[in-house]
């Protein structure tokens, strides 16, 4: 069924109800000719007529007050859409799909989950936690947190902070290890490296330290880097706020004081698109006032 005879049926069931072509006309704003011209294409259309017309009334035919009766169906069904959405907007429901690296949705992202759902309890949420990059779009992910600016122009990148990140490790394996003074240094201790994160960056004032690690241990899960670093395994490079409590607890000491790591910037990525659903702009907005991040951006305490 084509568009405009959809139209053209809601302008037929508006001319019954007017009763005339002169009130219909003036209810949606047509010139009187177009209307009556809009009926007689829709009776050639369907091949019957819908009504008979007289120099002083308007009658409906018997086909046309069945006609009329889906028609008004249609309408009603329109309503109750607008009715539908409309509930929507009030009171926000559905699904939203959310993807987010490990770290971040086994600490941040878990806060702010919380009281997400206490704002909108009838949003339900399915978070995938993995380090894997995937395609939000071909993946039918509503938003997702990233570390790093989009590249893809189809996605809106919203910037939550900059997180400064640190070379760690336990004072058991440092105790056991060749002292470490230098960068240079590095490469005679066993390291955990991610993916992701395959360069170290260091600077020193003015001076720069770059290093390509080697592919002896490494993995896509900053909460296993931290785990292994804690139990001796070697160096790791961790956000600070994955490392606050363990630095606290004397589990892990920064490695290389001196030299600051080069941190990450998080943003909220989403789907380009205008309208987006109300669950949805409800979610960037909760994301986008909460204090989590404050922590995120928060150094360590002995800076």
């Amino acid at each position: 069924m084509r568009f405009k005879q959809l139209q053209d049926m809601a302008l037929f069931a508006l001319v019954a109800e007017c009763g005339s072509f002169t009130a219909a006309a003036k209810r949606a704003a047509l010139p009187k000719s177009s209307v009556s011209q809009r009926i007689s294409q829709l009776e050639q259309t369907l091949g019957l007529r819908l009504l008979n017309r007289t120099t002083r009334q308007l009658n409906l035919t018997f086909a046309g007050e069945r006609y009329l009766e889906h028609c008004q169906e249609m309408l009603s069904a329109a309503e109750r859409a607008d009715l539908a959405l409309q509930r929507l907007r009030d009171n926000p429901s559905g699904r939203l799909r959310i993807s987010t690296p490990a770290g971040l949705g086994a600490t941040l992202l878990a806060r702010l989950a919380a009281d997400f759902q206490r704002q909108y309890p009838d949003v339900s949420l399915e978070v995938s936690v993995s380090d894997a990059m995937v395609d939000m779009v071909q993946e039918g992910f509503d938003a997702a947190l990233r570390t790093g600016k989009p590249q893809d122009s189809s996605l809106i990148g919203r910037r939550l902070g900059h997180a400064p990140r640190y070379l760690l490790a336990s004072p058991a394996y440092l105790a056991e290890s060749p002292p470490i003074v230098d960068p240079q240094q590095l490469q005679q201790h066993r390291c955990i490296a991610h993916r992701s994160w395959p360069v170290w960056s260091l600077r020193r004032g003015d001076e720069y330290f770059r290093w390509q690690l080697p592919m002896r241990h490494i993995t896509d899960n900053l909460l296993y880097a931290r785990e292994c670093a804690i139990a001796g395994a070697g160096i790791t490079l961790l956000p600070a706020f994955l490392s606050r409590e363990v630095v606290a607890q004397r589990q892990l000491v920064e490695v290389l004081p001196d030299w600051q790591a080069e941190g990450n910037e998080l943003y909220l990525v989403y789907p380009s698109r205008k309208l987006n659903s109300p669950a949805l702009a409800c979610f960037i907005d909760v994301v986008l006032q909460h204090p989590v991040f404050d922590d995120y951006a928060r150094e360590l305490a002995w800076k």
